[in-house]
């Protein structure tokens, strides 16, 4: 029976292999976790399809060549490729059968698998070659050899490692793997800024002067190195200083809206509530013995 479920088409090499663990409903509900995992090496060109998956697929091309048709698009891949995809779109990758490929890959779902896809996707292609590629296969090859058990532990070790699959891409979106790259240190040098006059007036006309870059160009380079609008982090960093002083000082509240850089207190309330679920008052009676 064994060999009946694991049999493959005569195109694939007897090396290839395939996992199918069954997650628990708690797996399900609290972690990443693993649909389908496995290794495959083809030795002539096979087309895989599918659509309407509810399941995230993350592929890495070891050897060989091939092609991903997905979202009406189609993309070359070739080794030290990755492509990353949602499979409720319809989708089929082939490969080529000049050069017939070989391939790591995870099916997986659960926990903040949707918000994860939806951000690489306002960042990259489905397709990418990131230069984590080697520590991505050993995490893959890693969850290969987990999956082959059925306890809590390998399930809450599964879903470690796909958080550190997700990681590993979403720090090379963001570009902090390469610290040189010149964008990336401008970008660095305006966080830099922000973080030390955060609580200052100031208008993205001056950021734009100070560091010689044009205001469309701050504002969308801001975005695409931090993930975060340059408008929301100083939010988010005058809020966090204001959590501070409600908890910490006896300043009442607009004091506090004024030294957050809030000039006006019925604003720093309403950004507040928005940011935190409560009001200033609600948050400083809750935090206070």
């Amino acid at each position: 029976m064994k060999n009946y479920f694991d049999k493959f088409p005569a195109s694939y090499a007897a090396s290839s292999r395939r996992i199918i663990p069954t997650p628990s409903g708690f797996a399900r509900s609290a972690f990443y976790y693993v649909q389908e995992t496995g290794y495959l090496k083809l030795k002539e060109s096979h087309m895989a399809k599918r659509k309407n998956l509810d399941s995230y697929l993350i592929v890495l091309v070891l050897s060989g060549k091939g092609t991903l048709m997905y979202d009406n698009s189609l993309y070359e891949l070739s080794e030290g490729s990755c492509f990353f995809i949602d499979c409720k779109i319809p989708y089929y990758h082939q490969s080529s059968p000049e050069d017939p490929w070989e391939l790591l890959w995870v099916h997986f779902n659960g926990s903040a698998s949707q918000a994860h896809y939806e951000y690489f996707c306002s960042h990259c292609t489905p397709a990418f070659r990131p230069s984590c590629f080697a520590e991505l296969k050993d995490k893959i090859l890693g969850l290969a050899d987990l999956c082959q058990r059925t306890d809590l532990q390998a399930e809450i070790h599964a879903s470690r490692i796909l958080t550190e699959i997700l990681s590993l891409i979403l720090l090379f979106l963001t570009g902090t793997e390469d610290t040189r790259d010149s964008r990336h240190q401008k970008m660095a040098e305006v966080r830099a800024y922000l973080d030390e006059h955060f609580a200052e007036k100031f208008s993205l006309d001056q950021l734009s002067e100070q560091f010689f870059i044009s205001k469309y160009h701050l504002s969308r380079e801001f975005k695409a190195c931090h993930g975060i609008t340059l408008n929301a982090y100083v939010i988010a960093r005058r809020i966090s200083l204001a959590k501070r002083l409600l908890r910490f000082s006896d300043c009442t509240l607009e004091e506090i809206a004024r030294q957050c850089g809030f000039y006006d207190a019925s604003y720093f309330n309403k950004q507040f509530q928005k940011s935190e679920g409560l009001s200033a008052t609600e948050f400083r009676s809750k935090w206070i013995n």
